[in-house]
């Protein structure tokens, strides 16, 4: 079982990390400083000097001494930092012709070396190396070596002086961080039992206080996803209640006339029950079916894959299907397309279009009317428009002929269920184009248009 990772743990982990690249960068930077006194010699150099004043008008015996001097209180100093592993300083006093007149114990047996040679950057003494620095005076060659350390051993030496520091330093930042992140977590505790004590049927805001500016944002969004679910429960139960009357009246018409039938002796009246059933259960089905489409259209799921098609043929395919309903009701249908245009479409999403939008003219026009599919690709825009010199609709009534179950007034029985319109706006959402009521040429009928944009 995956574990949950804690906020607090994440946190005190940035801070450790954050603590381990501060002292990463002190020791770099104590290093570097390191270094550069080293190749520089400033404390060999300094050291020298004030020895080389000191000796200054000493004779040969009292300068041994106070070399010898130097060099114990020196070394006392340096085993007394307490650095593990530091070792003496050694020291050779010679006269300007290169007699030794004092050599620390350490350099028994080493030779005068010359001053050339106590100019090199490392002078090996019993294949140990060591930082040479020579200062000459009139009088006097002060040579003094320091044991060259190697790189570990400082880095060893500069960690282990920030870990007091280290250590004092982590409980001080820790306990106030930890303190302030389990406080600043507690609006959000709030927030969670809050939420949890809600029945699943309280879609009202949570309107919780969380103190901190940067976690409003969070009931904000909760409040205004309420107001969304609210606002879909609603629409859903106005769907639910049209869809329940738009059923009721061909169920009443089956009822009716299947009680018509039982009683009816075999002739016309037993032909009319059996035709009125059979448009009743064809108008359910036909609501079924529109629901069917408009569901799977508002689906959250993934849309269908595009396909490549000519649209022009897909057209003319939907106009030969309507035929014999446009024939039927004495309508005219037309096709005015280029002669080809090719695009990469979701087919359901425009089977849905062109046959609810040809439909939707076909049942409102009247005997002798003209339906025209006009098709446009300009440009990758694909324009689908259906024109028809009926009775066309009011401005007032197109901004809602999109919604669901929506009839204008001069609607007459048996024109539509009011939901072709509503599938075209979802379909056209889909393949990311926006649907329009204009119209049509001359200001007679009505003007239906689908557009997008192709990728």
């Amino acid at each position: 079982m995956r574990r949950t990772a804690s906020l607090q743990g994440r946190l005190l982990k940035v801070m450790l990390a954050a603590l381990a690249a501060v002292v990463l960068v002190l020791v770099a930077l104590d290093y570097a400083e390191f270094k550069a006194g080293v190749s520089a010699r400033l404390a060999q150099q300094s050291a020298a000097q004030g020895l080389g004043e000191a000796l200054a008008e000493a004779d040969e015996t009292v300068a041994a001494a106070i070399v010898r001097a130097t060099e114990l209180q020196f070394n006392r100093t340096r085993r007394a930092s307490g650095l593990a592993g530091i070792e003496d300083l050694h020291f050779q006093l010679q006269t300007p012709d290169g007699r030794v007149v004092y050599r620390s114990a350490g350099l028994s047996g080493a030779p005068a070396w010359t001053p050339q040679q106590m100019r090199w950057d490392v002078l090996q003494v019993q294949q140990r190396p060591y930082w040479p620095w020579l200062q000459e005076t009139p009088r006097w060659r002060i040579l003094l070596l320091e044991p060259v350390v190697q790189d570990t051993q400082v880095l060893r030496w500069l960690g282990a002086g920030l870990l007091p520091s280290i250590l004092v330093a982590l409980p001080l930042l820790g306990l106030p961080l930890w303190w302030a992140v389990r406080t600043g977590l507690a609006p959000l505790r709030r927030l969670v039992a809050a939420v949890s004590r809600r029945d699943a049927a309280d879609l009202s805001p949570l309107q919780l206080d969380l103190r901190y500016a940067e976690l409003q944002p969070i009931v904000g969004a909760i409040d205004g996803l309420l107001a969304r679910a609210r606002q879909h429960v609603e629409h859903e139960r106005v769907l639910l209640q049209h869809t329940a009357h738009e059923m009721r009246t061909p169920l009443a018409v089956v009822a009716a006339q299947a009680h018509a039938l039982s009683s009816a002796p075999e002739g016309v009246a037993a032909d009319a029950a059996r035709q009125g059933i059979q448009r009743a259960v064809q108008r359910a089905s036909h609501l079924v079916e529109q629901l069917l489409d408009l569901a799977r259209l508002e689906s959250p799921g993934p849309a269908a894959a595009p396909e490549r098609v000519d649209l022009v043929t897909l057209c003319r395919q939907h106009v030969i299907d309507l035929t014999a309903l446009a024939d039927a009701r004495g309508i005219e249908m037309a096709l005015v397309s280029p002669e080809h245009c090719h695009a990469a479409v979701p087919l359901p999403a425009l089977h849905s279009i062109l046959d609810n939008l040809l439909r939707n003219a076909l049942n409102h026009c009247p005997s002798g009317a003209l339906v025209e599919l006009q098709l446009g690709c300009e440009g990758g825009c694909i324009r689908i428009d259906v024109l028809d010199d009926g009775p066309g609709m009011p401005a007032e009534e197109r901004a809602q002929a999109f919604e669901r179950f929506f009839r204008g007034r001069a609607a007459g029985p048996g024109t539509g269920t009011g939901l072709g319109l509503a599938i075209v706006k979802e379909a056209a959402r889909l393949l990311g184009g926006q649907a329009s009521l204009t119209e049509g040429v001359g200001g007679k009928g009505l003007r239906a248009r689908v557009e997008w944009r192709t990728a």
